[in-house]
């Protein structure tokens, strides 16, 4: 087999995996009435063809004249009419293919965000080939979890924004298009412009990340909505938040194995491991946060969280962080419920036994029979459960669980730990309590039957 052939075997598998890194993520978070493979092939397919669209609009841009020069303004205005506008619109085109097909099999709200998604990922795929064959594969991961993604975000918040009024009963149906779909535009012009553009030194790329960010959790925030709004909606289905990191860093993994394999093939094994290095180092962290974002939802029946400019990540005052900004000792936590809040979730209306962790210096005493009954959310997105303890005063308080999160959140790596909390029953609307006002009864574990 000659090297052409070898590389361009190699160039191809890359950019597969870069496409069904994302395909696989899709099929796990449609967890009540999960889509066949075939009709997200065909969706896949279908993308891959709008690269042809968008190059055909290019070169009638370019015969009028219209290209980077290297002055900023014309530049800016390159990156968002010539780059964004045009690259958005061919892949409308292919998700309005793909809709127009699967309409008789799209039956929940997320199903339509998944076929845009994969629509553009058919883009993307075609996209990475050619930058893999120009590059090199090296440029696999960021190009999966930059690149790829960019496309996804920027073509689902169009969409979302169809279908926003339809589906939610939110916002003005000619407002939500124009809004979203300019906000679309905007975000995948500036993040190529920013990436080009040196003008601004280091600066840029900075502002780069910041777009990539934002519009993640906003990507997040759709599917989300989505997600709750589902006419399957079943708590007891739901398995999201570790299972779904987990097999995004796999994926990661996979990335940074085929970029060091390749390197080690075209180049040497100092140049491999030093590019290894760098890569962990320059975007190791901020592709964790990104996965373990993108894991993390705040799953409740028909609750519509409205889609806000936000970073993935928060300064929290709840005990509940996810790690500390090194020297600031700032605590941090990434947006939606980590792994810990989320395990009662699936146990809502099913009987379970409170167990007090220390018996002798116990508010319960004993272990106690209960029910989860609701799932809220208080100031500052903290996550907590209502139960009913039998044997307790139910109508005059309601009792909260909130999940360990720090330190030992098990007893014996399986009965998960809670605060136990007492407040008055009469009025209280629990999305305006602070949770640092309440003080815990006491830590209690939670068997499941």
């Amino acid at each position: 087999m000659s090297d052409s052939n070898i590389a361009f075997g190699f160039t191809a598998f890359a950019a597969l995996i870069s496409a069904t890194m994302w395909i696989d993520y899709f099929r796990r978070i449609d967890v009540f009435e999960r889509e066949k493979i075939f009709p997200l092939t065909l969706a896949l397919l279908i993308g891959c063809f709008t690269p042809s669209i968008c190059l055909f609009f290019y070169s009638l841009i370019h015969k009028m004249g219209f290209a980077e020069n290297g002055e900023f303004v014309n530049d800016l205005l390159y990156a968002v009419f010539a780059v964004g506008l045009n690259e958005e619109f061919s892949k409308i085109i292919g998700v309005i293919i793909v809709l127009t097909i699967f309409r008789k099999k799209i039956d929940e709200p997320i199903d339509i965000l998944i076929y845009a998604g994969i629509t553009a990922i058919g883009f993307a795929m075609i996209e990475n080939f050619k930058y893999f064959s120009l590059y090199g594969i090296k440029i696999i991961t960021p190009r999966t979890f930059y690149s790829a993604l960019e496309h996804i975000i920027n073509t689902t918040l169009i969409v979302y924004g169809f279908y926003r009024h339809r589906l939610f009963n939110k916002g003005n149906h000619l407002v939500n298009i124009i809004v979203a779909s300019s906000i679309a535009v905007a975000s995948h012009g500036l993040f190529d412009f920013f990436l080009m553009e040196g003008a601004l030194g280091n600066l840029t790329v900075f502002l780069s990340i910041i777009i990539y960010l934002i519009g993640i959790n906003f990507w997040v925030q759709m599917l989300n909505n989505a997600n709750n709004y589902s006419k399957f909606f079943d708590y007891h289905k739901i398995h999201y938040t570790n299972t779904i990191f987990k097999r995004l860093v796999f994926w990661y993994a996979l990335t940074v194995i085929i970029t060091f394999v390749n390197n080690l093939i075209v180049s040497n094994t100092r140049i491999a491991i030093n590019y290894f290095c760098f890569g962990l180092l320059s975007d190791g962290f901020l592709f964790w946060v990104v996965m373990l974002r993108v894991s993390r939802f705040k799953i409740y029946k028909l609750k519509y969280f409205n889609v806000k400019i936000q970073f993935p990540f928060y300064v929290t005052k709840n005990d509940d962080e996810d790690f500390r900004i090194p020297y600031l000792n700032f605590p941090i936590k990434v947006r939606g419920e980590n792994y810990h809040e989320h395990i009662p979730t699936k146990y809502i209306d099913k009987p379970i036994l409170v167990c007090p962790v220390n018996p002798k210096n116990s508010y319960l005493k004993t272990p106690v029979d209960a029910i989860i009954s609701n799932k809220y959310l208080l100031f500052d997105d903290v996550v907590v459960y209502t139960v009913q303890l039998n044997d307790k005063d139910n109508k005059t308080y309601t009792y909260l669980l909130k999940p360990k999160t720090r330190g030992k959140t098990e007893i014996n790596d399986l009965f998960p730990i809670e605060a136990l909390y007492k407040v008055n029953a009469e009025s209280i609307d629990l999305s305006k309590v602070d949770i640092t006002s309440l003080k815990p009864l006491e830590w209690v574990y939670l068997k499941f039957n």
